[in-house]
């Protein structure tokens, strides 16, 4: 009987386990547009986060398009501030992705977020935070003139000279580069085939996969995961939270 339970407790930490790690895979697209920006993606298990940034007189403003730009929306109190807090307490969970898409040059805008992160290197290196330059990033051949604890965003029409491989960890590209899908019935075959020789060419690289512009869906993420992609992105967060779960069980 003991063996039994223990049999049925070994299943249930294993099921839920792999239930977190698939929760990996959960990228919040436009967070900042929830009601609670951070902590709600954050507290469902998401592994990465994203956020858009302007730099508007040496602040860094978080918001999709500039006329939504408010001054108390900062990138420090709606994120740098809770990453701190939620690394330094060592509650990290499943959250090891920043993506930072930058609306404003990334001349102007760089600068300004290396000022702010840079108190907190040490902590994002121990725990492991990957922080990625999305949007307006600088030229490819000037990414070794930054940090090494700042990573940037690839694209499928880009190449990166020898050496850039650990600059450049994720790639992110519109599934409408490949054909459009709505989502609302099964993906055609021809543009599933696309897909996946796309997905294996950025893995055979030693990228991890971002699509957007996909389904924000029950089918979609389905097709996404089936596909092998890294990171799922939704604005709908717990419906996506729920799948990933589910999905592995």
């Amino acid at each position: 009987m003991k063996n039994v339970l223990l049999g049925i407790l070994l299943c249930f930490f294993a099921s839920n386990l792999m239930a977190q790690q698939a929760l990996l895979k959960a990228h919040a697209h436009n967070d900042y547009e929830h009601t609670k920006p951070f902590y709600e993606a954050f507290n469902l298990g998401f592994g990465s986060i994203e956020a858009d940034v302007y730099s508007i007189k040496g602040e860094l403003l978080v918001a999709h398009d500039v006329k939504d730009v408010k001054a108390d929306r900062t990138l420090k109190t709606l994120y740098i501030d809770p990453i701190v807090k939620v690394l330094t307490e060592n509650k990290q969970g499943n959250f090891h992705q920043f993506l930072i898409d930058f609306k404003t040059s990334a001349d102007s805008t760089l600068p300004v977020l290396i000022k702010a992160l840079e108190p907190h290197k040490d902590l994002f290196i121990k725990r492991g935070l990957r922080i990625v330059i999305s949007g307006n990033r600088p030229a490819i051949k000037n990414y070794v003139l930054y940090p090494t604890w700042i990573t940037f965003d690839g694209r499928s029409t880009e190449t990166y000279p020898a050496g850039l491989g650990n600059r450049v960890v994720l790639e992110s590209e519109s599934l409408y580069k490949f054909g459009a899908w709505s989502g609302q019935g099964p993906i055609s075959p021809e543009l599933k085939e696309k897909l996946k020789a796309y997905v294996d060419r950025v893995h055979a690289q030693g990228r991890k996969l971002r699509l957007w512009a996909t389904p924000d869906s029950l089918l979609g993420y389905q097709t996404l995961y089936d596909l092998g992609v890294d990171y799922i992105g939704t604005d709908h967060l717990s419906e996506l939270a729920d799948f990933l779960r589910l999905a592995v069980k």
